[in-house]
C-alpha cells in the first residue's frame, strides 16, 4: 500500500470455503519478504487523506482487473490488515488471506471473516490450481525474488484463471515528489518494478495486460474531484506512469497450451 509514511478477536472461517491444502508447519518467520512496519501504524495510515484516496483508487483498479468475483475462489496474498480481503469477500464469498506478519493478521482477523493463513508468498501453502483468482497488492516490491512470487501465484491459479499484481511505481509523480522517503524504512528495502519488469514477470504464465492509476503526487485540496480526472488524462498521455501499476495475467488454459 502506498503512503507518505507507513503509518482482537479471531476470525471464523467461512463455512462454505473448503479447507485449503496447507503445509504441515507454516512458519511465523521467513526470509522471503523485506517488509517491516508497525501493523497498527500501517493500518492507521488508511484513515489519512492520502491513505483514503490512494486505497480507494487502488481498490477500484484492482477490482476492475479482477473482473467478476461471483462464485470465485480467491486468494489475497500479502493481505496485510485485511482491507482488500474485506472487499473481495463481499462479492466472492470464497476468499483466503495470507500474510507473513502475525501482527498484520491479528488486525485482519478483526475486519474479515475470511480464513487467514500465516505464510510466505515465495512458498504458498496451497495446492496447484486451487483458486480462480490470485491477487497480490504491493507484495513484489518487498519480495527477495519477485519472479518466484508471480510463479507461485500462477501455480495456485487454475488454467484459464487470473492473477492480479498491484505494484508501486517509483518513476511517477508520487515517486518524484516523495523520493526522500525511499531512504527510510520500510521503503529502503523495496525494489520497485517498472512496467517492463512487470510485463516480463507475467509473460511466462499467460496473456498479460498492464494498467496504471494514482497519478496525483500527494493529497491536495479537492483531490477527490480532480484526482480521477488526472488519472484519466495520465492513462492517455503517460500510460504506466501512475504511482500504482497493475499487472493482469490470464493464465494459460492447458487445453490450448500443452
Amino acid at each position: 500500500m502506498l503512503g507518505h509514511d507507513v503509518g482482537s478477536g479471531s476470525s471464523s472461517p467461512n463455512p462454505s470455503m473448503p479447507t485449503p491444502t496447507m503445509s504441515a508447519h507454516p512458519t511465523a518467520t521467513h526470509a522471503g519478504s523485506t517488509w517491516a512496519a508497525d501493523a497498527e501504524q500501517y493500518d492507521h495510515w488508511f484513515g489519512s487523506s492520502w491513505g483514503s484516496y490512494a486505497f480507494t483508487t487502488e481498490r477500484q483498479v484492482v477490482l476492475h482487473a479482477a473482473g467478476s468475483l461471483t462464485g470465485k475462489r480467491v486468494a489475497d496474498i500479502g493481505c496485510g490488515t485485511g482491507r482488500f480481503t474485506t472487499h473481495l469477500e463481499r462479492d466472492a464469498g470464497h476468499v483466503i488471506g495470507l500474510d507473513p506478519d502475525p501482527s498484520m493478521l491479528a488486525i485482519a482477523s478483526r475486519r474479515t471473516q475470511a480464513p487467514l493463513v500465516l505464510g510466505d508468498g515465495h512458498r504458498l501453502p496451497f495446492a496447484d490450481h486451487r483458486f480462480d483468482l490470485a491477487i497480490a497488492v504491493t507484495v513484489c516490491e518487498f519480495a527477495t525474488d519477485p519472479a518466484a512470487v508471480v510463479t507461485e501465484l500462477a501455480r495456485i491459479t487454475r488454467p484459464g484463471g487470473r492473477v492480479v499484481v498491484g505494484s508501486l511505481n517509483r518513476d511517477s509523480p508520487w515517486g518524484i515528489v516523495n523520493r526522500h522517503q525511499f531512504g527510510q524504512p520500510p521503503w529502503d528495502s523495496a525494489r520497485f518494478l517498472s512496467p517492463g519488469d512487470l510485463h516480463r514477470l507475467g509473460e511466462p504464465h499467460g496473456t498479460v495486460h498492464l494498467d496504471a492509476a494514482l497519478y496525483p503526487p500527494r493529497a491536495l485540496p479537492f483531490i477527490n474531484i480532480w484526482g480521477p480526472v488526472l488519472d484519466h488524462v495520465g492513462r492517455l498521455v503517460a500510460p504506466g506512469a501512475g504511482a500504482f501499476n497493475v499487472l493482469t495475467i490470464d493464465t494459460h488454459d492447458r487445453r490450448n497450451h500443452p
